[in-house]
């Protein structure tokens, strides 16, 4: 066993974990990052088929990291879920964003507030990720995104057009490998935290070694959960014993129409300088807070052709060089909606063999939002013919890495909730940085207001670091 002590110890090495270390790390405390740490470079040679997780179909996302097979193997096999939703997570060194294109959005005031957060903190801190990032809200448009915009302007729809900020990644100044630079700096992978508990002087965490299964033990001033609002839920369910105990699950349902951008057609020489999901819709209607529905437009991949031949109705002999010749012009529609608290949308912990958990997630809509979504997917498809896109085919697609809740802000006669700043009900010691907290879902990309947020947290945490 063994036993280290930090001022602040921050599960999860994403773009929650990097933001809450850095206002700690500037201010000279002794800092610690324990995380999975998986190199997502390294690859296996045999790849599991994970019939346990119950899918019928997988996605784009599931086979990227399914190919990448050393983190997706590790991760499913050490967080079990049962779900009939389609949830992707990682042990990866620095989370998500050595995935994902560094494009996101801001929450608007109103949707700030419909998830608790407060709104000038918040937007306080995203002037100083927007630094840290190097965020470029006016880089160059590709063909699609001008042609779209265009005909927004002389067609004007019931809901915004516009660029999405975008960044060469989510950690431009804010990684691990830039925070080992400073001395009051330690990073530990290879460890998942197992349990934590917040006594009188310090927090006590126990972890467990991935490679070899070794129990350690840390104690610290302060402890931050910033690993996924899954996880984060997870760890806070073992360690308060709250097995079979009901908590919050927030995520979006998720509808994908591929588009044939008609006005595209015949400007083939222009489609070199193609970028990646500039574009975004935004509904104008309000719905409990947030935007009634997100759309972010992606160029089509080429690459996936054989994946969207199943969307026309057509022989394999015709259809192949048919998408080969119009490819460049598609363009898919990823419609999202915003998720809001219900009892039909939980996590909870069962007990496993061998210490081994299970969090099973439902996500069940009821009638009443399924309805709104198929009114709601008549009206984008119809704004989407006014710019020029020719729907082929819709589809539903449960698969998400963007999730919420589980320790919901300020959640009366809740066993699991947080306060305003971040802080767990009834612990001193021990914060929440992820989207754990929230009691709400945006339909736009949440890893901005996620990092923000995170940052806020870490402030919190200095503040009272003093007082305790």
């Amino acid at each position: 066993m063994n036993q280290e002590q930090f001022d602040v110890v921050i599960v999860g090495s994403g773009p929650a974990g990097v933001s809450a270390a850095y206002p700690l790390i500037k201010a000279g405390l002794k800092v610690a990052i324990i995380d999975g740490g998986l190199n997502s470079r390294n690859k296996d040679e045999k790849l599991d088929d994970f019939s346990n997780i119950n899918l019928t179909e997988t996605s784009n996302a599931y086979e990227l990291f399914r190919n990448n097979s050393f983190v997706f193997n590790k991760t499913y096999r050490l967080l079990n879920i049962k779900s009939k939703i389609e949830i992707i997570q990682t042990l990866s060194k620095g989370g998500f964003s050595q995935f994902w294109h560094g494009i996101s959005d801001f929450f608007t005031t109103s949707e700030l507030k419909a998830i608790g957060l407060s709104v000038d903190e918040i937007q306080s801190e995203y002037r100083e990720i927007a630094k840290h990032l190097r965020l470029e809200p006016k880089l160059p448009l590709d063909i699609h995104s001008k042609l779209i915009l265009r005909a927004a302007k002389s067609n004007p729809i019931d809901s915004t057009v516009y660029t999405l900020p975008s960044a060469a990644n989510y950690v431009n100044t804010l990684s691990i490998d830039i925070f080992k630079r400073f001395k009051n700096f330690t990073y530990i992978p290879n460890q998942l935290v197992y349990k934590a508990k917040d006594k009188y002087r310090l927090v006590e965490i126990q972890t467990i070694s991935i490679d070899k299964s070794l129990k350690s033990t840390f104690q610290v001033r302060f402890l931050i959960l910033a690993a996924g609002s899954i996880n984060t839920t997870r760890i806070l369910l073992r360690s308060l014993e709250l097995f079979n105990y009901r908590t919050t699950f927030l995520t979006k349902a998720h509808y994908v129409i591929v588009c044939l951008h008609l006005r595209a057609l015949f400007k083939k020489k222009s489609f070199k300088k193609m970028r990646l999901g500039q574009l975004a819709i935004s509904s104008n209607q309000i719905q409990g807070g947030l935007s009634k529905f997100f759309i972010q437009l992606f160029r089509f991949n080429p690459s996936a052709i054989h994946k969207a031949t199943k969307y026309i109705q057509l022989p394999k002999l015709v259809v192949v060089p048919l998408m080969r010749i119009i490819a460049p012009s598609l363009v898919i529609a990823d419609v999202r909606f915003p998720s809001f608290e219900s009892k039909g949308k939980f996590s909870k912990l069962k007990k496993g063999l061998d210490e081994r958990d299970i969090l099973e997630i439902q996500f069940n809509e009821t009638a009443g939002e399924l309805r709104d979504h198929q009114k709601e997917l008549k009206k984008i498809k119809q704004q989407l013919r006014i710019l020029g896109l020719f729907p082929l085919k819709i589809g539903s697609d449960y698969v998400t890495t963007h999730y919420a809740g589980g320790v919901p802000l300020n959640k009366s006669g809740s066993k699991l909730s947080s306060d305003k700043d971040g802080k767990l009900n009834n612990s001193k010691r021990i914060y929440i940085a992820d989207s754990a907290t929230w009691r709400g879902l945006p339909g736009k990309s949440p890893t901005l207001t996620i990092m923000a947020n995170a940052s806020r947290v870490g402030k919190n945490v200095l503040k009272n670091f003093n007082h305790f």
